[in-house]
C-alpha cells in the first residue's frame, strides 16, 4: 500500500512539474512540500521502519548467543569450552574462589603490612629463620617486624600466643613450650622488644626440635 504511494506521489510530482508553474508561488511550493513530506512518510514506512527491525532483531539475536557463551560472575560452575569437553574435570572452571580455611592465614599480606611499616632486610628475615636469632641482636626495627608479623598473623595477641596456629603454622609444639615462650621479655619495657623475646623462643624451640627430631 505504501508503495503504491510513493510511486502515486511521484508521478503527480512528474505532472506537475510538467506544467507551467510559477516556482515562487506560495501556494504550488505549499502543495509540493505537502507531497514531497507524504512521499517520504511512505517511502520510510514502507522500506526503512521494517529494515530498522529487522536488524534490531539480528542484534538481539547475536547478544543472546554472547551471553550464553560467557559465564556470568555469580558463582556459577561452567564448561569453558563444550566443543572440546571430554568430561575432563580440568575443563572446568568456576567463578566462586574456593573456600578458606576458618584459620587461614594470608601471610604475604601480613609481610607487606609490617614491612610497610618496620622495613626489614630478607637477609634478616633468611637469617632469623635459620638460626633463631638476628644478625644485630639491638635492631629494634627487625625485631618490631617479627613482633607485628606474629600479632597481625594472628600468631600472637598481647603477648599471649595461639597455640593453635602456632602448631599449625610454625611447629607442633609439645608439653609446656608455649606458656614458656610467653613468659619471656616480661621485664622488657618495649613491646618491640618484649614480642621479639617471645617470637625467638618459638623460633628457637622449633628449630631444636626440628634438629632432634630423626629423618627416616
Amino acid at each position: 500500500m505504501f508503495r503504491n504511494v510513493c510511486v502515486i506521489s511521484l508521478l503527480y510530482l512528474v505532472f506537475v512539474a510538467g506544467q507551467d508553474i510559477v516556482p515562487d508561488d506560495p501556494e504550488v511550493q505549499k502543495e509540493m512540500h505537502q507531497m514531497f513530506y507524504k512521499a517520504r512518510v511512505a517511502c520510510a514506512d514502507e522500506n526503512l521502519v521494517p529494515y530498522v527491525k529487522i536488524c534490531f532483531i539480528f542484534a538481539l539475536l547475536n547478544l543472546s548467543l554472547a551471553l550464553q557463551d560467557q559465564a556470568k560472575d555469580n558463582g556459577d560452575i561452567f564448561i569453558i569450552n563444550y566443543d572440546s569437553f571430554d568430561g575432563d574435570v580440568d575443563d572446568i572452571s568456576t567463578t566462586t574462589p574456593a573456600p578458606k580455611e576458618a584459620d587461614y592465614v594470608d601471610f604475604d599480606d601480613v609481610v607487606r603490612n609490617c614491612n610497610a611499616s618496620f622495613i626489614t632486610p630478607m637477609s634478616n628475615v633468611l637469617t632469623f629463620n635459620n638460626t633463631g636469632t638476628l644478625p644485630d641482636e639491638k635492631d629494634k626495627t627487625s625485631m618490631c617486624y617479627f613482633h607485628c608479623f606474629f600479632e597481625k598473623s594472628g600468631l600472637m595477641t598481647d603477648y599471649k600466643l595461639n597455640a593453635d596456629l602456632v602448631r599449625k603454622y610454625v611447629w607442633p609444639a609439645t608439653g609446656d613450650s608455649l606458656e614458656v615462650c610467653e613468659k619471656e621479655g616480661k621485664e622488657d619495657a618495649n613491646a618491640c622488644e618484649r614480642g621479639y623475646a617471645i617470637v625467638k623462643c618459638v623460633f628457637t624451640r622449633s628449630l631444636t626440635d626440628a634438629r632432634n627430631k630423626p629423618t627416616v
